[in-house]
């Protein structure tokens, strides 16, 4: 849970880009052939009209139910892309972020630094504009 609400306040690519494969009508628009969309991850993922009033809070526990079940929108959490364009390395990369947490969450403790300030960036991911400096404890 605590991963995947972490996709989803801080997904690794902040905007997906996407070609219109035929014209399309989508409510009131109207999509031309080969244009180009763009679909603001970061920007969904904090949609309170999707995940609720408490969607600029870090709130883990909303996924308690499964990520299909997270939000009132189906395949709004998108943190690797979604449907046939999903990036393949989406369970490689879940598994090494679980794998990499266990190996460090034994070895060690650890608290961000008081100098720390949140201010993400986004470049090509979030970035902390400042780093985010870690006081690690040998357990």
């Amino acid at each position: 849970m605590i991963l995947h609400e972490t996709l989803r306040f801080y997904p690794p690519v902040p905007e997906l880009s996407r070609v219109v494969a035929k014209d399309t009508k989508l409510k009131n628009f109207s999509l031309s052939h080969e244009i180009g969309v763009s679909i603001p991850t970061l920007i969904v993922h904090r949609d309170p009209e999707i995940w609720g009033s408490d969607a600029n809070e870090f709130n883990p526990s909303r996924f308690s139910k499964g990520v299909s079940k997270a939000s009132s929108v189906q395949g709004s959490f998108c943190p690797f892309g979604g449907g046939p364009r999903t990036s393949i390395g989406q369970n490689f990369a879940l598994i090494e972020a679980k794998l990499a947490l266990v190996k460090i969450l034994q070895r060690f403790s650890f608290e961000l630094s008081p100098s720390y300030v949140h201010a993400p960036i986004p470049i090509v991911g979030l970035v902390p504009q400042y780093g985010a400096p870690l006081i690690l404890y040998k357990i």
